[in-house]
């Protein structure tokens, strides 16, 4: 059976932004995309989850307690993986958490 391939970094981008921005429009605008391909994301992100992150209204963005949490750890793993890629564009080895063994 083949594996889907999901772009995990992707989706937690795109929810961010929305998050960030206030809205689908906004983070579209931003990323490049179209509402319609950011809204899907970020769906898609939830399906996976199994978890609602915001709830959605015409006026306005909220985000759930489960989506705050998201965010939060979120904001965390894409700064790693920042840092890590510069790292590596600079030679250096990212800092690692992980012991020798």
């Amino acid at each position: 059976m083949p594996r889907i391939e999901v772009n995990r970094s992707g989706e937690m981008e795109a929810f961010v932004q929305v998050v960030e921005s206030g809205g689908f429009s906004s983070a579209a605008r931003l990323l490049g995309m179209t509402p319609s391909a950011v809204s899907k994301l970020v769906a898609r992100l939830e399906l996976r989850l199994g978890i609602q992150l915001v709830h959605r209204s015409t006026r306005k963005l909220q985000l759930t307690p489960e989506g705050t949490e998201f965010y939060e750890r979120s904001l965390r793993v894409l700064a790693d993986m920042d840092e890590a890629e510069r790292c590596a564009a600079a030679g250096a080895a990212p800092p690692s958490t992980l012991e020798s063994r």
